[in-house]
């Protein structure tokens, strides 16, 4: 009886274990669509499609927010640009996972592999949503050297592999 009883009550304890809703930080890469806007004035100043944004586990169990190929405005002087959000945690619940900085300095971006504390990054969200299959990202990015005040917004899709 013991035997016929563990064997009924194995798929509902499978079943309880299963990971799925929880967010793999490897989901992935998104293709995403961007929209930036002048943080003080809401004007528009670049809509952009094609985005690739990955989202991967780093050794110490931290993820990091790569966006490929990114340019703020239509100025012909900037360059695309990949920028790193490094060192970011995450967490599940009602089948939604938010993305955020881990610690007291904020999120300091990467750019070109190094580090650029002058790009101050602000009011930063990252979900992802139906089974991690939808990426939304929106942050602020200041930096008074260039007078930059941009709020970014991407929203994307899983890619297929």
């Amino acid at each position: 009886m013991k035997k016929f009883l563990i064997l009924l009550l194995t798929p509902l304890l499978l079943a309880a274990c299963n990971d799925d809703e929880e967010f793999t930080p490897d989901a992935g890469a998104y293709v995403c669509s961007l929209r930036v806007t002048d943080a003080s004035t809401g004007q528009l100043t670049l809509e952009d499609t094609g985005i690739e944004c990955l989202l991967t586990e780093q050794p110490d169990k931290s993820i990091s927010l790569t966006m490929k190929d990114v340019k703020f405005s239509t100025s012909p002087h900037e360059p695309s640009k990949t920028i790193v959000f490094p060192r970011l945690a995450s967490r599940s619940e009602a089948g939604e996972t938010t993305i955020y900085g881990i610690g007291n300095d904020g999120i300091v971006p990467e750019i070109g592999d190094l580090p650029r504390p002058d790009f101050v990054i602000e009011e930063f969200e990252c979900t992802l949503t139906d089974d991690s299959n939808r990426l939304r990202i929106a942050f602020i990015c200041k930096n008074t050297d260039y007078r930059l005040n941009h709020k970014a917004e991407f929203e994307g899709t899983r890619k297929l592999k």
